[in-house]
């Protein structure tokens, strides 16, 4: 780490040790201007303290689910206005509900095939139930006209 200013500067290897991002990831998110590119010299990239902040919401937004090209769209967005963010926000929300909700009945499925009394789960009427409402409903079994109905 070297002071230039009074600003300290991080080669990409401190800064992939500072912040536990390999440092191929670093360049990627470079390439694909999610984090601004670092000043060169001596050949090498040096980044600002500015870059750990940068590198910890990336982060932060992977970590609320977000994929990288909606982290783009939230930069980019908030960028050209700071409020249409929110509405990335929200639609990512109601994904995040949505998987929670599968989540939490995946779980309590769980907890009760431990807790079943059936030997064979398959055998258990809430199982069962569970089983059915995933299969979805039942489609017509076509009827094959008798011969005396093409009389």
């Amino acid at each position: 780490m070297v002071q230039v200013k009074g600003c300290f500067m991080f080669t990409i290897g401190q800064l992939s040790v500072a912040t536990g991002v390999p440092t191929s990831t670093i360049r990627f998110w470079e390439r694909r201007d999610l984090l601004r590119p670092a000043a060169r010299s001596g050949g090498q990239r040096r980044y600002t303290e500015e870059a750990l902040s940068q590198v910890g919401m990336l982060r932060l937004c992977q970590d609320a689910g977000f994929t990288l090209a909606e982290i783009q769209e939230l930069v980019t967005k908030q960028q050209a206005d700071r409020f249409r963010w929110r509405e990335l926000v929200d639609a990512k929300m109601v994904t995040i509900n949505e998987s929670l909700r599968k989540l939490n009945k995946a779980r309590d499925l769980l907890a009760h095939a431990l807790e079943c009394e059936y030997e064979d789960i398959t055998r258990c009427p809430k199982f069962r139930m569970a089983v059915d409402l995933r299969s979805g409903p039942v489609p017509p079994v076509p009827t094959v006209p008798t011969a005396s109905a093409r009389s």
